[in-house]
């Protein structure tokens, strides 16, 4: 029975990872996966719908493969995601994951034990710094993950905290300081701006005299683009809003000679 069950959560997980129809973010949803040929890799299929989401429970339990809640619907079918729901104690699936945690582990300790001691000194460096940068992204998305538009708009909102118009590779390195550049090299962060500058989303201009002398990091933030040579993003033209808010006016205090006066003024 274990062995069957295995076989059964083995074959889902590859059928998950193969199949088109029903993908929705990392996971298939259920009802389409259980329309799948009658039998896949040697794994018999269930006869219903119900007898497939109770192996699925049953895998699911035993850790053999994961389920997952469909937490944004809004582009899906409400019928397939009504047909996908499978009830496990408090918690209502409607996704098999195409890679288990299981599955993604085992694939690591198979690239982990090829490496070579210096591969595997320099893959725990880099392990180190990916959980050092989730530390300063502070909740944060990586830039690497966000679509065209939305880097643009991040990048944007940090040129902006300055003064002056960014050279390239030193807002690099502020962005990799906040932690946010994990995966992302140099040379692939100027093609996204070199992509945003195409598309209108960022404005990026070459160094003039007016910018200072020329030095090492100007060169390091060469963009060539339809050929210009660009090495700074620009700031937009909306002002710093005041945190604080506007000052108070200034009060002067009244001399106390006037004060006297006054107050003669008023006793007569």
């Amino acid at each position: 029975m274990n062995a069957s069950l295995r076989a059964f959560a083995s074959g889902m997980e590859s059928a998950a990872r193969s199949v088109t129809e029903g993908v929705h973010d990392d996971g298939v949803f259920i009802a389409p996966l259980f329309r799948l040929p009658r039998e896949r890799d040697g794994v018999p299929a269930c006869p219903t719908l119900s007898a497939f989401k109770a192996r699925l429970l049953q895998a699911y339990n035993r850790g053999l493969l994961e389920l997952a809640t469909c937490q944004r619907a809004e582009d899906v079918n409400p019928l397939v995601v009504a047909a996908s729901a499978v009830r496990s104690r408090r918690t209502t699936f409607h996704l098999v994951q195409r890679w288990s945690r299981r599955t993604m582990f085992a694939a690591l300790d198979d690239v982990v034990g090829a490496l070579s001691p210096k591969a595997y000194a320099a893959a725990k460096d880099f392990a180190r710094k990916v959980h050092e940068d989730e530390k300063r992204r502070e909740g944060r998305p990586r830039l690497l993950t966000l679509p065209l538009d939305a880097f643009a708009a991040r990048v944007q909102a940090v040129v902006n905290e300055s003064s002056h118009d960014a050279l390239i590779v030193e807002l690099f390195r502020e962005l990799d300081d906040r932690g946010e550049v994990t995966g992302l090299g140099l040379s692939a962060f100027k093609a996204r701006l070199r992509g945003a500058h195409r598309t209108g989303l960022l404005t990026l201009h070459a160094w003039q005299v007016k910018d200072g002398v020329e030095n090492p990091a100007m060169q390091a933030s060469v963009v060539g683009h339809e050929g210009m040579t660009l090495h700074l993003v620009c700031r937009t033209a909306v002002p710093l809003p005041i945190p604080w808010g506007r000052p108070a006016p200034l009060l002067v205090p009244v001399p106390r000679w006037i004060e006297a006066s006054q107050g003669r003024m008023m006793n007569e």
